[in-house]
């Protein structure tokens, strides 16, 4: 009895030890492929980052600086009275009007008085003239008149004198017409009624200014800056121009060759295209300092800044990223010099170049036509 039992016993453990060893050696079998899975993706390296590229350009550039300007009008007028009357009526600040238009009235009674007086006087020299020229013909048509050459001179006097005050007449009613329909103030120009310097019910002179009109379509930067930047500035050069984030591109239109007797600063009047810019903003105009030189350039976009080192990713031809530190120079619009290991023609990353490494495989995406600005 007892033997069956030991052997019972002896038995089982044998199995158990059996199942075991089978059940650890299986496991050994099967976790050596994972392994050899995660040590050929180690082996791999990361997939192919997506990046965006454009070209390294070759591009004629010039460092520039900043210099304070501010947005003028192209006309700007103190808007004056040219006869006498008192004001009757005056535009609205904040109207705007366009040429022609009638933007101040004076009283006109007294000026049509002037006109009709000036008429009548007209009429009445034109009536004695007309007398004394028939008067002299009429003796000079009768031969033996008998009149003698004094007589004849008199008459000639009497008809040339009556003639002119006729003409003076004439201008002095020219003259009236004109007071007259300046009693009408009208616009020299369009724009936009800035301030009322005179009110209704006051009495104008001519030259008493009556409004303040300014023309908001046709604008113009105007900048002072050292003779040192001036002279990198020609007439019909584009600069751009930077009123807080919006940016502009204007034309220089003069550079004034007058410096200041203190500051030696020269003006600067640039056009400025068609805007929503307000008069009297303050503006910052990017000036050349100095002559532009052949560079090689990229985006802006491509520049990958780090606290040490600013850099740029070259993608080669076997479609991998090289690091490539750079230095800055000359900056126009959406391009950049960069010193160092960078060609034109070069394929530089403009997109996704935040998170790749150096020696990192790429796949890319489209070229942009023109980089970013």
């Amino acid at each position: 009895m007892n033997r069956k039992f030991l052997f019972a016993g002896g038995a089982g453990a044998a199995l158990i030890a059996a199942a075991a060893s089978a059940y650890l050696y299986g496991g050994f079998v099967s976790a050596q492929p994972a392994e050899g899975a995660e040590g050929a993706q180690a082996q791999q390296g990361p997939p192919p980052a997506p990046v965006t590229v454009a070209k390294a350009e070759q591009k004629s550039l010039a460092p520039r600086a900043e210099t304070p300007g501010a947005v003028v009008s192209l006309r700007d007028s103190r808007v004056a009275a040219a006869t006498s009357g008192k004001v009757e009526w005056v535009a609205e600040v904040g109207a705007e009007v366009e040429e022609g238009d009638v933007i101040a009235r004076l009283e006109q009674a007294d000026a049509k008085f002037t006109r009709d007086d000036t008429a009548a006087q007209v009429r009445r020299l034109r009536a004695r003239a007309d007398y004394l020229e028939s008067f002299y013909q009429r003796f000079v048509g009768l031969e033996e008149a008998g009149e003698s050459e004094a007589s004849m001179d008199e008459m000639r006097s009497n008809r040339d004198e009556a003639i002119q005050a006729l003409r003076q007449a004439e201008v002095a009613l020219q003259r009236a017409n004109i007071n007259l329909e300046r009693t009408e103030v009208k616009a020299p120009f369009a724009g936009r009624i800035v301030s009322q310097e005179t009110q209704v019910g006051e009495y104008a002179n001519p030259g008493t200014e009556l409004i303040r009109l300014v023309d908001t379509r046709h604008l113009e930067v105007t900048a002072r800056a050292p003779a040192g930047l001036t002279r990198n500035v020609s007439p019909g050069e584009i600069i751009r121009v930077a009123n807080g984030p919006d940016e502009l591109e204007g034309t220089v239109r003069a550079v004034v060759p007058v410096g200041d007797d203190r500051s030696r600063m020269l003006e600067i009047r640039l056009e400025l295209p068609e805007t929503d810019w307000y008069i009297g903003s303050a503006v910052r105009v990017n000036l050349p300092s100095d002559r532009p030189r052949t560079v090689t350039a990229v985006p802006r976009d491509a520049l990958v800044l780090r606290a040490d080192q600013i850099s740029v990713f070259v993608i080669g031809e076997d479609q991998t990223a090289k690091r490539v530190n750079v230095e800055l120079g000359a900056a126009d619009g959406g391009f950049i010099e960069v010193i160092g290991d960078v060609l034109p023609g070069d394929n530089v990353v403009i997109r996704g170049g935040e998170r790749l490494r150096d020696g990192q495989s790429v796949s890319l995406s489209a070229i942009p036509a023109e980089p970013s600005a």
